[in-house]
């Protein structure tokens, strides 16, 4: 898998691709939560029998939108605000 990401990131688009590299950041609110209780609370739904549920965040953005990010995708893209940035806000 760590292959497959740096190819990612050194993939150059030609001029005629449309495709381009974004960067971004955002404040966002979350917590831990398991998929199979986000997905009862949040989105009225169940996983099918026998499919694991998956450790991750429930995350709320700043307009109210509540989404539900893997673990290992969170923590890659997102830390805890330390108390000298909160004071920025």
């Amino acid at each position: 898998m760590e292959n497959i990401e740096q190819d990612f990131f050194d993939e150059q688009p030609s001029k005629d691709d449309p495709m381009r590299t974004y960067i971004g950041a955002k404040i966002i609110r979350a917590f831990p939560e398991d998929e199979h209780v986000f997905l009862d609370v949040v989105k009225g739904q169940t996983l099918e029998d026998g499919q694991p549920s998956r450790q991750g965040y429930r995350v709320i953005y700043p307009d109210g939108y509540v989404s539900w990010s893997p673990k290992k995708t969170f923590e890659t893209a997102y830390r805890e605000v330390t108390e000298a940035e909160r004071e920025l806000f």
